[in-house]
Order: C-alpha cells, then sequence, then structure tokens
C-alpha cells in the first residue's frame, strides 16, 4: 500500500513539472515572436511617464548648463541665399599662429561685402591684421540670427592667421534687443543662437555691437554678456564687445554698458573713440586726441588694459551749413581737394588739449560745407598713448575707408613696438 502511494505520488510531480516546462517554452517562443514585430524605438522621458517616438533622439549641441534648458530655434533666416550650414562635428581645420603678429593687436571692422577698397586694403595689410569683423549679422525678434555671411573669407583670412569674429549689431533693431535681453529665457535662446552659428562656421569668436540702448536695460545687457561669455568660453571662442565711449560710469551714450562687467566676460572690449562730433550734430573734430586720452584713462580703472582696444576712424565727415553730416571715405575727401584746390588746415590744439586733425571748407549749392578727418599725426599720437598705457591694440572702422598713409604709421608704431621687444627679452635676460 505504502509503495503504490509513493509511485501516484511521483507520477503527479513528474507531470506537473513536464507541464511546468511546456508553458515556459510556450512564452519563451511568443516573447521571441512579439519581440520580433517590435520596431526599435527609443523612449523619451516625459514626466513620469515613458512614451515611445518614430524619430530617433539628436545627438545635443554641448552648452553650458545655463543654456541646457533652453531649446534652440533650428531655422537660420538670411537675406540672401548662403551656403547651407556645415556640421558643427566637422568645421574646417586651420592652423593659427600666434597673436598678435605685431607689437599690439590690430584688428578692423568690414563692409558686408569685402570688394573695392575694402578688399585691396586686406590683400595690403594681411600681413599684419590679426583679426577681422565683417559686418554680417543682426537679430530678429525671435533672437534669430540673420543676413549676409561669406565662408570664403573664413578660408581666406585663416589662410593668411587673420582671426574671424563677425559682428552682430542692432542698427535698426534697438527695441528687438530690448526685449530679447530682457525676457532671460528668450536672452538665452539667443545665446545659444550665436553659439551654435560660431561653432558651425568656424568663426573664432563673435563681436557684439549692440549701441544706443538706455540705461535702464544695464542689469539684463550685463546678464547677456556673462552668458554669452560663458558659453563660447567653453568652446574656446573669443567675445568682442564695442562699447560707446565715456569717461565715467553713466557717461554719454554709454549708461546701459557696465564696464567692470564687460572686462570680467569678454576677451577684447573695443571702445569706440570717435564720433565726438558725430553726423547729427555741429562740425568738429571727430576724434580729438585730449578726449580719447581721458576716454582710454577711465578705461584702465575698470577693465584689464591688456583687454582695452582703441576705435580708429579711418573715415571723415562732411557737414553741410544745416542737417546731417555724410561720412567719407579717404578717397572721397582727397577727391574734394584736388577738385577744387582746396586749403587743409591743421588743428594741433584747443582749450581742451591736443586735437590733431585737420579740416578744410569749400562751396556747394547748400552753402558752405566743412569737413573734419584724422591726420597721419593724430594716429601716430593716439599708437603713442596706446603704448604708453600699454593697452592691447587698436580697431579700425572700418577697412577700406582710409588713407594709404595710415598703415605707413601702423607698421612704423606698432610692427616695431620697442615696449613690446624689450619685454620679450628681459625673460632672457641674467639677473643684476
Amino acid at each position: 500500500m505504502n509503495h503504490l502511494a509513493l509511485r501516484i505520488r511521483n507520477m503527479f510531480f513528474g507531470m506537473l513539472y513536464l507541464t511546468a516546462l511546456a508553458v515556459a517554452v510556450i512564452l519563451v517562443y511568443e516573447t521571441l515572436q512579439l519581440a520580433s514585430k517590435r520596431p526599435d524605438w527609443p523612449v523619451i522621458i516625459i514626466g513620469a511617464e515613458e512614451r515611445p517616438t518614430a524619430t530617433p533622439k539628436p545627438t545635443p549641441t554641448v552648452v553650458p548648463a545655463v543654456l541646457k534648458e533652453v531649446v534652440p530655434l533650428k531655422t537660420f533666416p538670411t537675406a540672401t541665399s548662403v551656403v547651407p550650414v556645415p556640421t558643427v562635428a566637422t568645421p574646417i581645420p586651420r592652423t593659427t599662429g600666434y597673436h598678435p603678429k605685431s607689437g599690439r593687436y590690430i584688428v578692423a571692422w568690414l563692409p558686408p561685402s569685402l570688394s573695392g577698397g575694402a578688399r585691396a586694403s586686406f590683400d595690403a595689410n594681411k600681413d599684419i591684421l590679426d583679426e577681422i569683423s565683417p559686418f554680417w549679422y543682426s537679430t530678429n525678434a525671435d533672437g534669430q540670427l540673420y543676413g549676409n555671411r561669406n565662408d570664403e573669407l573664413v578660408v581666406l583670412a585663416h589662410e593668411n592667421n587673420i582671426l574671424v569674429l563677425p559682428s552682430i549689431h542692432n542698427i535698426g533693431n534697438y527695441e528687438i534687443i530690448v526685449n530679447i535681453i530682457s525676457d532671460p529665457q528668450l536672452r538665452s535662446r539667443h545665446v545659444q543662437n550665436i553659439l551654435d552659428e560660431v561653432l558651425a562656421r568656424n568663426y573664432d569668436g563673435i563681436d557684439i555691437d549692440y549701441e544706443s540702448l538706455d540705461a535702464s536695460v544695464r542689469p539684463p545687457y550685463s546678464a547677456f554678456i556673462k552668458e554669452l561669455g560663458e558659453a563660447l568660453h567653453v568652446h574656446g571662442k573669443t567675445l568682442s564687445v564695442a562699447v560707446h565711449a565715456k569717461d565715467r560710469d553713466y557717461g554719454g551714450l554709454g549708461g546701459f554698458q557696465d564696464w567692470a562687467v564687460i572686462g570680467q566676460y569678454a576677451d577684447r572690449v573695443r571702445i569706440m573713440t570717435y564720433d565726438y562730433h558725430w553726423r547729427g550734430g555741429g562740425p568738429g573734430p571727430v576724434a580729438p586726441l585730449y578726449w580719447v586720452q581721458t576716454v582710454a584713462a577711465y578705461a584702465a580703472t575698470v577693465i584689464d588694459p591688456s583687454k582695452v582696444f582703441i576705435g580708429v576712424p579711418f573715415y571723415g565727415y562732411d557737414w553741410p551749413p544745416q542737417g546731417n553730416a555724410r561720412g567719407l571715405p579717404w578717397g572721397d575727401i582727397e577727391d574734394l581737394i584736388e577738385e577744387q584746390d582746396l586749403t587743409v588746415n591743421l588743428m594741433q590744439r584747443n582749450r581742451d588739449g591736443p586735437v590733431d586733425e585737420s579740416w578744410f571748407r569749400y562751396q556747394s549749392e547748400r552753402g558752405m560745407r566743412e569737413v573734419w578727418f584724422m591726420t597721419d599725426r593724430g594716429l601716430e599720437s593716439k599708437l603713442e598713448m596706446i603704448q604708453n598705457m600699454d593697452l592691447a591694440g587698436i580697431a579700425i572702422w572700418q577697412l577700406g575707408y582710409e588713407k594709404p598713409e595710415y598703415w605707413d604709421v601702423i607698421r612704423k608704431k606698432l610692427v616695431q613696438d620697442p615696449v613690446l621687444i624689450q619685454r620679450s627679452i628681459n625673460p632672457l635676460l641674467p639677473e643684476h
């Protein structure tokens, strides 16, 4: 009786094992069948849920943490057709040497198109130019960039060991810029768009030329410069900022620009030391030396002098009896002098100090007009001031407008700078 019960129990457990094994085999088979029919979808985490998407997840652009919460706008509106933006992962390779090439930095803004006098000046002086800033970009209300860019110029500059920092300006878009920088999310999106463009086009950095804003936007403007500087520096890119000339913190048009903040986050601070007498006012020197000296002296108290660039006007102004002046390149000024056999006067000083600018008057259909422009000696005086104060160099507005002799002065004073030559020799000399 006990033997029979034992056999019945063994048979029962054996059948139970075989049944469980068969069920397991069936489950594995059905699982494999379902898996073969399921598409290979990645999963995007949305809140606490997991939802499939049929689109592969793109690789995000590496940006500082401050930008990671903002989804960048992907479109790039432009005023003209352009070469498609290349991938950020494969920029055009290049090798850049030491800068500055000469004793001081020599940088220049360029017109949007490198043609005519600008191209001739570029070709003649590319051996000593350190940086160029083509005036290419503006921005729309969404913080997107638009304008006219030129990839061939970037390649040409890099082949000649010239850094490219295109300018983004706000001419005609003053309120748009205020709205962008005053909205933290839109401001960060604008920063992201700038960073994406710099990386995609293989620029060495960017130049910000946002002008004539109200002093009330000082905090958001400072926040913008800080965010942009940090974003660019993560990728080893350079930030240049054009600032209004001033001799005190809230002076002139530059009250919205906190030079202490800008000097901390920007690599270049280009002071627009020109338009002392401007096209909308009465005639007079465009950049009198005494004023430039005062502005430079103030700048050196709040910004590292090695970041300070003094703006140099390669243009002149021609004022009518009433109304706005017109800007003139040297070629037009020279034509006026020769055609009318005019006498050119020199103002070395006035009651405020040294001036070093030339001027003349001539008769026109609208009456007597007056023209002012920089002398060779005036340029030399500014370069001597830069050397004496040990500032970074000059920022020229703009390439192609100049009197050819200006370059002779620049080569004489900056290329063979005895201050920097001595500085380079000092570490090699024995202690004494």
